[in-house]
């Protein structure tokens, strides 16, 4: 398994897109996005779920994390990125 590092920076109040952070760092990690707004890998899948940029992650094993906006990106991918591996 390779190391993957990724460097994340929140945009600008006025160039925010409903947590482009996290779907740019997800997508250079090789996530898949099939309809614009769902990102998948090995069985997990992480969207925005509000207007708000509330996000969730659905886990392979079934467990779905709910992430309020003030939810860290860096936190969101880390937890992305250990459901897609722990495949």
């Amino acid at each position: 398994m390779s190391d993957l590092n990724l460097i994340t920076s929140r945009p600008e109040p006025a160039q925010w897109y409903g947590r482009l952070d996290v779907a740019e760092a997800l997508k250079a990690a090789g996530w898949s996005d099939d309809d614009g707004e769902l990102l998948e890998k090995d069985g997990a899948f992480w969207s925005v779920t509000s207007e708000a940029d509330d996000s969730t992650l659905a886990c392979p094993n079934d467990a779905v994390i709910d992430f309020p906006r003030s939810t860290p990106a860096d936190v969101i991918i880390a937890a992305c990125l250990s459901a897609a591996a722990s495949q």
